[in-house]
Order: structure tokens, then C-alpha cells, then sequence
């Protein structure tokens, strides 16, 4: 059967209905899968139940999985599989609003991932909504003398910034040798599309390469204003079911802290193979 797809939202992201991933796509439907998260960078794969193991087999028509950094958040039996959770197992069963503050996903790696997966689990009664950034538009649309200011330059990312927003569970000793800080262009071009967009993580970058801290802050606060205006942003409401795939390369992404965070909110996701930002 041939999943229907159709816009999302008047900004950007599209819908997927009709098909189920526990079963293996046919080469066409695969292909326009792929299709549709370059051309829309954010699709909703409506009515999927799907326990870990079939998440992480699911991720293939994407691409390669891999593992998540933080061992304590893997899945057993699936380890390609973390739980997203609003009672981490770092936060001692404390209510954590994770990932709350604009982000791409693992840029603080060398090789950051390339699409991430995330599957509603449970769902809190209202809200909990994730929100997206076209990092495109940002880009396209950013006034020439703030895009003239960025070109050629690169960002420091780091696992844990100065100027992170968000809570970031502890690494441990063995996470920390994993993730020495790193830098990438604040301009990336998508190996698939072609076009550049924006590449910047809030959370995660620390300074601008070869400048000071203070001088690096006029500059990314300048951007963060910008990137944060709301006509670049899809809202994502979840329903029972939903499997949302983004591109990392192309967008940023948070959780909406709007709702009872006494009642569970917990994901599964995947994250797939990175490459080298350019």
C-alpha cells in the first residue's frame, strides 16, 4: 500500500498515514520516506506501535543506528534505543522537563546524527508538544549584514556549555573521553538537498572559534533572536502513536514545558549515524 503524505503545517513538515513499520517497506515506499524528510526535514508517521526492537529495525529505511552516548538511558534489548523521559534515570526520579531549550541534536560530536527518530510512548493528558526551527528559512531569510557577519566562521560545541539552558544529565568518565569539545560551521550545506541553512545549537555551543567569550555572546545572541522568531517554527501536537523523523542537519527542536509534569511523558528514539558537518 502507498502511504499517503501531504503538508503538515503552512511552515514546514508532513504527515505520513496509511502504512505500518512493522512490516518492511517496499523499495518505493522507502524511497519516498526518504523523500520526504529532505524535501519537508520533519515528517509524522501517524498509528505506529512499535516496541523497541521494531523502532530500531523501523530506523533502517533512514538509514544506519546507532548508539546513544549516556549508557544509562539505552534500552536493554535494543540498545540503538533510548528513553526519553520527563523522569530521567540521571535526575533521580525527579520531574525533568528535558531538552526544553532550542537544539540540534549531537553536534557536540565530531560526527553528529543525521536524522533522530522519536516514538510517543506515553503521553501526559495535554501538551507536552515538541517545536521545530526550518534552519533553511532562518538562513534564507536572516538580513544581509548578520549573514555576511557568520560566513566562514565556526562554533565551539561542547557537551556541557557556559551557556547551556537546559538540564544535561552527568557523563560518565568513560561518556567524557568520548566527547572532547568540538567546532563546526555556523553555515552548513546538506549533502542531499544542496541548500545551506543555519547550524547552531543553543544548548550546546560554548563561543565562536577564535574569539572571546564576551565578543562570541553579541554575535550568538544576535542570531538566537533572530532563529527564534515564531514564523520559522512548526508546533507538533502529538497523538497515541506518532513517529516524528527530523533532519538534524536542517532544523532545531524542543520540548514544550507546558504541561502537568506530575503525569508521564516518555519517548523512544533512535538517532542515526553522523556525518561530518559542512
Amino acid at each position: 500500500m502507498t502511504p499517503e503524505i501531504k503538508p503538515l503545517d503552512a511552515v514546514f513538515g508532513a504527515e505520513v498515514k496509511g502504512m505500518d513499520l512493522r512490516e518492511v517497506p517496499r523499495a518505493e515506499t522507502r524511497d519516498a520516506l526518504r523523500r520526504a524528510v529532505i524535501d519537508h526535514q520533519v515528517i509524522c508517521i501517524r498509528d505506529q506501535d512499535l516496541t523497541p526492537e521494531e523502532l530500531a529495525a523501523a530506523s533502517r529505511v533512514f538509514g544506519v543506528p546507532k548508539k546513544f552516548l549516556l549508557r544509562q538511558d539505552r534500552v536493554d534489548d535494543a540498545p540503538e534505543v533510548s528513553i526519553v523521559s520527563n523522569r530521567p534515570a540521571g535526575a533521580g526520579g525527579k520531574p525533568v522537563v528535558q531538552a526544553k531549550h532550542w537544539h540540534t541534536d549531537d553536534s557536540y560530536l565530531a560526527l553528529p546524527a543525521t536524522l533522530t527518530l522519536l516514538h510517543a510512548r506515553i503521553l501526559p493528558k495535554q501538551g507536552g508538544d515538541t517545536e521545530f526551527i526550518d534552519c533553511y528559512r532562518v538562513l534564507a531569510e536572516m538580513p544581509q549584514e548578520l549573514r555576511a557577519r557568520i560566513d566562514g566562521l565556526r562554533a565551539v560545541h561542547k557537551y556541557l556549555s557556559r551557556r547551556n539552558a537546559s538540564w544535561v544529565a552527568k557523563r560518565s568518565a568513560e561518556e567524557e573521553a568520548e566527547t572532547p569539545d568540538v567546532d563546526h560551521p555556523l553555515i552548513r550545506t546538506h549533502p542531499q538537498s544542496g541548500r545551506q541553512s543555519l547550524y547552531i545549537n543553543p544548548n550546546r555551543i560554548d563561543h565562536i572559534l577564535g574569539w572571546d567569550e564576551a565578543e562570541s555572546d553579541i554575535l550568538l545572541d544576535a542570531l538566537y533572536d533572530f532563529a527564534f522568531e515564531p514564523r520559522f517554527q512548526y508546533r507538533h501536537r502529538w497523538q497515541p502513536g506518532d513517529l516524528v523523523v527530523w533532519d538534524n542537519r536542517c532544523t532545531m527542536h524542543r520540548a514544550n514545558a507546558d504541561y502537568d509534569v506530575s503525569q508521564p511523558r516518555i519517548m523512544h528514539r533512535v538517532m542515526l549515524e553522523g556525518e561530518r558537518p559542512l
